[in-house]
């Protein structure tokens, strides 16, 4: 096997391995030692796991990368395994995006609602699984510890208070009011409040309270008792408390096969232990190769799961330990700049949340068995529906074709194309458009080149004789078109279509920042409820598309950029390009090498090795 000759001369360093089947990616992995570790997939003596044969059957071409450590295999495995997605690697999917209070990083913080794992401008506290619940947590810190809840920030100079400082609501920084220790004092009230510290402030607002009826101060002491009636609200003892404040994740599997199908599937239930109660929970569907061990799909869901969280906590409770524990414990320990375990409790209360937690999941599991094609098509129709009903369609928008465009400062610019039709997507009917205009990084133009290249094929398509083929994907015109974007984009699409005299198609825009809704001409947003089955559709549509183009510039990019320095030299074909990286491991340690060090490699004559020697010399650092 010419794969298995291959590996014999991979280097026993950490790194990730990538297995291909015909230039796709199917597989990324990491290990301590690649050649130790790639060999194992064509080791003879064992029978493998159905994805190891399946890898061995499939697979083409196997690559790797070399890296400094473990832990550094470890996150360039994730970041690879977000860009590819390949088949034989878990894959999650969120139930639901729950929200987030975040208290933002200023001079006067302030409480804001985000569903951004990843958020970056705040600290995060939650998720809440019950957003009315959320909402009314942060009207009640607000009555407690008043503060600003406006854009305005220093740098715009002072301005008059509003109603909200005159109704004691807010402390006016805006106006000069607001003295910053007294603020952040009360800034540190609110995070106790958030973390679950809800004893300490309430003993504190009842001292008020009292010293202000020993005082005769009859009105302040109302003011401090209504706080504190308020507090009690958020305040409710949870089934199951832990004694110490220690911040927990407990995460449990439930995995079920499915039938005559190469994959499975199964449900992952997470709880959030803040302050030793239980703040939330969140739930995921993960897809995954049969026969997949537990403790690796364990692993691949903690590994992706933390990549994008602010919040880690101390300790992380399993009901068995994932592969690599070791390794991923000193990750997070990076990640988090602390210490981090990964734990399998046997009693106590700690194992009665993770039992509670796997209960959880089982019954997700179930829950999502239920959830079948039709179950699906019946939200498909009735999202088609209510997008006919809200934007007042002519008819029910069968076949949805949804936009997007992506480049990196104007370079391997493209657009995608998705379709959906009754409310599902037809992923065959897909189309890329790699982008000929030249002018630049222009969005607008670059979303008109698409819509303009699509409608020209379609009009084409009427031409076509009984003889030539025609493309369905060009052929049928849709009964709505969906832009990623908002006003400008929209915009820009619409005189697009107008160009072709193709405007009688019904055209909508869905700005991502405030999930809005847009139709030519009109400046405010259509009244979707946040819930429509006929907005959760357009988003479906927008996600699509936005993920098609980002794919397709991605895998332009990186054939651009894996043409290394070494293509240019005159006598370095692939198999001396190989033996050149397999020596050095890199282009920059090929750079640095002395001329009697690149004469050591055997499949390179002395003539080249001064070729490439000379090369390098006389070219400029990247």
């Amino acid at each position: 096997m010419q794969l298995k000759e291959e590996v014999k001369n991979f280097p026993q360093q950490p790194g990730v391995y990538i297995f291909r089947s015909e230039g796709k990616v199917i597989y990324v992995g990491k290990s301590a030692s690649l050649r130790d570790r790639v060999k194992s997939y064509f080791n003879s003596g064992k029978a493998g796991s159905v994805k190891t044969k399946n890898l061995r059957e499939e697979a083409d071409e196997v690559d790797y990368i070399v890296t400094d450590s473990e832990v550094e295999a470890l996150i360039l495995e994730e970041n690879l395994i977000k860009e590819y997605r390949p088949k034989y690697n878990v894959l999650l999917k969120d139930n639901k995006r729950y929200p987030y209070i975040k208290l933002t990083d200023e001079k006067f913080p302030q409480l804001e609602v985000s569903r951004r794992r990843g958020d970056e401008t705040g600290e995060l506290y939650g998720p809440y699984i019950d957003s009315g619940a959320m909402r009314n947590t942060l009207d009640t810190i607000e009555k407690i510890f008043p503060v600003r809840d406006c854009s305005w920030k220093p740098e715009d100079g002072y301005r008059r208070p509003c109603l909200r400082y005159h109704i004691d609501l807010c402390p006016a920084p805006c106006a000069g009011k607001a003295d910053r220790d007294s603020y952040m004092e009360s800034i540190e009230k609110i995070r106790d409040l958030l973390k679950g510290k809800i004893g300490e402030v309430a003993k504190e607002l009842q001292k008020k309270m009292e010293l202000a009826s020993r005082n005769k101060d009859f009105e302040k002491a109302a003011e401090w008792r209504d706080k504190y009636e308020s507090l009690k609200k958020i305040s409710r003892d949870q089934n199951v408390r832990l004694t110490d404040e220690l911040d927990r994740d407990f995460i449990a599997l439930s995995t079920e096969k499915e039938k005559n199908d190469s994959d499975s599937r199964g449900t992952i239930q997470v709880f959030f232990v803040r302050a030793g109660r239980i703040t939330g929970q969140d739930s995921f569907d993960p897809e995954f190769p049969a026969e997949e061990e537990s403790s690796a799909l364990l692993a691949g869901f903690i590994k992706k799961f933390y990549s994008n969280r602010r919040v880690i906590p101390a300790e992380i409770y399993v009901e068995e330990k994932p592969d690599d524990a070791y390794t991923i414990e000193n990750w997070l320990e990076e990640s988090r700049s602390g210490k981090v375990e990964i734990k399998v409790p046997e009693r106590g209360q700690k194992k009665k949340i993770l039992d509670m937690a796997s209960r959880n999941a089982r019954y997700g599991r179930g829950k999502d068995r239920k959830i079948d094609s039709d179950a699906e098509q019946s939200a498909g129709d009735k999202g088609i529906e209510e997008l006919k009903k809200v934007l007042d369609l002519p008819t029910i928008p069968h076949r949805i074709e949804g936009y997007d465009v992506s480049n990196i400062s104007g370079t391997d610019s493209v657009g995608s194309m998705v379709v959906f039709e009754g409310g599902r997507s037809a992923n065959r009917k897909y189309r890329r458009f790699k982008i000929e205009n030249e002018d630049g990084p222009d969005d607008y133009l670059m979303l008109q080149e698409v819509l303009r290249r699509r409608f020209t094929h379609g009009l084409e398509s009427d031409n076509l004789n009984q003889n030539q083929e025609i493309d369905e994907s060009f052929s049928k015109f849709p009964d709505l078109i969906l832009i990623d974007g908002g006003k400008g984009q929209l915009s820009a699409a619409t005189e697009a279509i107008k160009s072709l005299s193709m405007d009688n198609i019904p055209i909508v825009g869905l700005a991502k920042e405030y999930e809005e809704v847009y139709r030519p001409g009109e400046s405010a947003p259509v009244g979707f409820e946040r819930d429509s089955e006929g907005l959760k559709l357009l988003q479906r549509v927008r996600d699509e598309a936005h993920r098609f183009a980002v794919d397709y510039h991605r895998r332009l990019r990186q054939k651009r950029t894996v043409r290394s320095s070494l293509d240019s030299i005159k006598g370095v074909g692939p198999k001396r390009k190989k033996a050149l990286l397999n020596t050095f491991n890199s282009v920059e340690r090929i750079r640095n090498a002395s001329l009697e060090e690149l004469k050591s490699v055997s499949e390179l004559p002395d003539s080249v090795a001064k070729r490439v020697a000379d090369f390098f010399s006389e070219s400029p650092d990247d």
